[in-house]
């Protein structure tokens, strides 16, 4: 079901929609949390207040974006208005980077192959500045467009590409000169 009938149906006190709703963010949103650096049982905690939130003021409520924006914004301002702007960036586990299915069949040659990229791409991600590694993760690991990440971090679309620009053009250079 599309995100804008779930919003219709929960702001006519449908709780099946809202269960879906849930259920359909929630593990996309648990990664967020880790993402920015927050402590399981707090990701647990904001996600549950954005949604407790949702519910309450649902017959008010007024979603100008995408309705995954709206709740990536929501979770990222309830995780600063917690924990401040002194979190850590983390990268998402393993299983979200690659698909255990095909790495099964995978040679051992490409299996170490994979482990050195990935190792290789998170020591180039660790030496970009905070602003562009919480830009370029977004847009690489959640697969949020320009938008949708300039309106869950309050900046213009241009900043976010003038980042991601930056980023890849930092990482063509250091991959020169690792070769």
């Amino acid at each position: 079901m599309e995100d804008i009938d779930l919003i219709a149906r929960i702001n006519a006190n449908d709780r099946e929609a809202f269960n879906a709703l849930f259920l359909k963010y929630y593990a996309l949103l648990i990664d967020f949390c880790k993402y920015m650096g927050a402590k399981p049982e707090d990701g647990k905690d904001v996600i549950a207040d954005v949604f407790l939130d949702l519910w309450v003021k649902r017959e008010k409520l007024q979603i100008n974006s995408s309705l995954k924006s709206y709740l990536y914004g929501a979770v990222r301002n309830k995780l600063f208005t917690l924990s401040g702007k002194a979190m850590q960036m983390q990268l998402l586990p393993e299983e979200h980077a690659y698909n255990h299915a095909a790495a099964d069949e995978l040679r051992p040659d490409e299996i170490l192959l994979r482990k050195d990229r990935k190792m290789l791409i998170e020591r180039f991600i660790n030496e970009l500045p905070e602003q562009g590694k919480v830009i370029f993760l977004m847009s690489w690991q959640h697969q949020l467009d320009h938008h949708e990440i300039a309106q869950i971090l309050n900046i213009s679309p241009n900043t976010v590409k003038t980042h991601l620009y930056r980023a890849l053009n930092y990482f063509r250079k250091r991959i020169l000169f690792v070769k």
